[in-house]
């Protein structure tokens, strides 16, 4: 057992400090992450690992340590430095935050680290696991407190109050809630967002002992938490007055710097260099310019390490094939979600058209309904982080004869309240549109928490929903604008990262029917090597094997024909699925008896598309045998990495959709 007992309040105010600049330099390391909301928790991370709970960095598992439980999995990071200086693993090493098997993902997985006593990064949920672990701890007769971290924004979430009413119910004394009170999340204030003051009124209320902090004054949060001890018979929140950006000038009370790392990297106004020297208080520190490019290189060799694993586990072929890696087949690159934003300006002209914000509001492109459109303000309203309750609401709006319009992260927008989808708007055949965001492994470094791979079933099979998944950011802007024009609950599922254009405006687009795509011939362009059929209008020109995908598996299948013609000879007919509910069965029926090979692609749980589609083609009365295979994500969940390494890493990209087909085309 590890208690750091001995260590003076000014040793942990110079600890916090350390922790701040090994926090920079990850989140510069890694070009991405949350800046604001790690460097206001610092000093309550450093406080807890460092001198508050009993553990021990060399038995991870005691049976008897303290718990601490981080609901607000996105300030991952400071989590990680915590640990690193607690002792669980080196420091240094955290400065391969969100690189692919590093660990250090961008939100914080139990199984990878030590230390780490649940995978979290949908916020509202650790304060109930924290309930169950003290309710444990009382039933199994052990003497271990439960600390969870919450933030302030996530305090609007339903759940919270769920677990706060337990708690209180159950009389947890073992059990301390801490708020990091720094008043911004995405959208803005917390009090603008969706305010949730007074909050030590409302603990209080739910029958919760409160105390009040200075979360920056080391002092007194070593008060408090020795207080917080002394208390029975009910449980104890510290509510930990924050700046949100803490100790760095450019970040302090920036609602933009929620997400982001420092915009201007290692040097200038915004920088790294800057930020160490608001920590420290000017040039009078350990981290030199040496030491940052020995840090720095560290996470940039780790990266090389990775590439290199990559290229290795990439099938070859007598050319790069790769995106734009020639003066051939250009194509150009745009988020899926601009489209959204585009259709959605449009579409918001609409008097009896409303949107709502989650808090990602910016993200997910949902704002472009009111940009520009001052007079629109007043149909959009902000529900803060809150899914459950923005879909009865956007439910309760339609029930009047509007047409809502709602969305979040694919994960959390079709998973969280799938109960309320499912009844309140499928059930009621409401007019409720759902933008089901940053679907996929293709979301990249925020890591499986935030990468949607299971929603196309989810959505598929709940009666009246209608499910589109567009190929490219202007098949979302049609895709959109279609299926607002049809009644009842629609589901509009795009990716965050840019993934290449391979449709334009003169591209067909029928909603409910499928596109054919062809590969002719190389082109300068990549879209003019292909034709682009409707699906009723195309004719059979016997291709040895059909690739059946949706989303931006699109672009992949249609890179894979062109290896595949240019390669073997093989000729791939490519049906584009942007409709997948109602399904183009007629499509699906002809492309098995005219190919006799089908290859589903997938951007999520294997067979959640795949199984559709092969329900699709068994519909119909055949006769004729076919062979088919599905490739997807292969039971297991996403990773933090970079969004092309990750395809390359779970072998959904062009050359491992040719490599499958070239082995199915070899089959009798």
């Amino acid at each position: 057992m590890r208690k750091a007992k001995d260590i003076s309040i000014k040793d942990l105010v110079e600890k916090a400090k350390e922790m701040r600049a090994y926090n920079m330099i990850a989140l510069t390391a890694a070009g991405s992450g949350h800046t604001g909301g790690t460097l206001s928790i610092m000093d309550i991370a450093a406080v807890l690992y460092l001198k508050v709970i009993n553990h021990d960095p060399l038995n991870p598992e005691w049976e008897d340590r303290d718990r601490v439980i981080w609901s607000v999995g996105h300030k991952a990071p400071a989590l990680y430095v915590a640990l690193g200086m607690a002792g669980y693993f080196p420091l240094e090493e955290t400065v391969k935050l969100r690189q692919l098997w590093s660990g250090f993902e961008g939100h914080p997985n139990r199984f990878v680290l030590p230390g780490i006593e649940i995978s979290a990064g949908s916020l509202g949920q650790g304060l109930g696991v924290a309930v169950g672990s003290a309710l444990s701890a009382k039933l199994d007769e052990k003497n271990y407190r439960v600390y969870c971290i919450m933030g302030d924004g996530e305090q609007q979430e339903g759940s919270i109050w769920e677990s706060v009413m337990s708690a209180a119910h159950y009389r947890l004394d073992n059990l301390v809630g801490i708020i990091d009170l720094n008043g911004l999340q995405i959208d803005g204030t917390t009090d603008e967002v969706m305010n949730v003051a007074p909050l030590a009124e409302k603990y209080r209320a739910f029958g919760w002992e409160v105390i009040q902090a200075d979360g920056h004054d080391i002092e007194k949060l070593l008060e408090a938490f020795e207080i917080a001890k002394k208390i029975k018979g009910k449980p104890v929140v510290i509510i930990a007055k924050t700046i949100k950006g803490k100790g760095v000038s450019f970040a302090e009370n920036v609602t933009g710097y929620h997400g982001i790392p420092p915009r201007d990297g290692r040097y200038g106004n915004e920088s790294l260099e800057r930020a160490l020297l608001d920590i420290y208080g000017g040039d009078d520190h350990a981290f030199t310019p040496e030491a940052i490019d020995g840090l720095l290189g560290r996470a940039k060799d780790y990266y090389e390490e990775v590439k290199s694993k990559l290229k290795g586990s990439l099938p070859s072929y007598s050319k790069d094939y790769w995106w734009n890696q020639t003066d051939i087949m250009m194509v150009e690159m745009d988020p899926t979600r601009m489209g959204f934003g585009r259709a959605l300006s449009s579409l918001g002209g609409d008097e009896i058209t409303v949107a709502f914000g989650a808090d990602i509001t910016s993200s997910i492109k949902m704002d472009d309904f009111f940009k520009g459109h001052p007079e629109r303000k007043k149909r959009f309203f902000s529900m803060g982080i809150a899914e459950q309750n923005m879909t009865t609401v956007a439910a309760g709006f339609a029930k009047e004869g509007k047409t809502s319009f709602i969305g979040s992260y694919g994960v959390f927008v079709s998973g969280r309240n799938w109960d309320q989808i499912r009844t309140t708007l499928c059930y009621n055949n409401l007019n409720v549109k759902i933008a089901g965001a940053h679907g996929g492994i293709s979301v990249g470094p925020d890591g499986a928490t935030h990468q949607a791979l299971e929603e196309i079933p989810l959505m598929y099979y709940l009666p009246n929903m209608k499910l589109v998944v567009p190929c490219d950011a202007l098949e979302t802007e049609k895709a959109t604008k279609a299926i607002t024009g049809i009644q009842g609950p629609g589901y509009i599922r795009f990716g965050r990262e840019a993934t290449p254009v391979v449709t334009n405006a003169e591209t067909p687009y029928v909603f409910g029917m499928a596109n054919i795509i062809r590969f002719r011939q190389v082109q300068d362009n990549f879209i003019d090597a292909f034709e682009i059929y409707i699906s009723n209008d195309y004719k059979n020109e016997n291709e040895d094997i059909c690739i059946v995908s949706c989303g931006p598996m699109v672009a992949e299948s249609m890179r894979a024909a062109w290896i595949l013609k240019q390669e073997f000879g093989i000729e791939t007919r490519i049906i584009n699925m942007h409709t997948v509910k109602p399904l183009d069965k007629e499509c699906l029926m002809r492309a098995a008896e005219e190919t006799g090979r089908i290859l589903t692609v997938e951007e999520q749980q294997v067979r959640g598309f795949g199984n559709i589609i092969a329900g699709g083609i068994v519909a119909g009365n055949h006769l004729k045998a076919f062979a088919m295979e599905m490739m997807g994500i292969n039971d297991s969940f996403g990773e933090s990495g970079n969004p092309w390494d990750l395809m390359k890493a779970f072998g959904l990209t062009a050359e491992h959709i040719a490599q499958k087909c070239k082995k199915l085309t070899e089959k009798q």
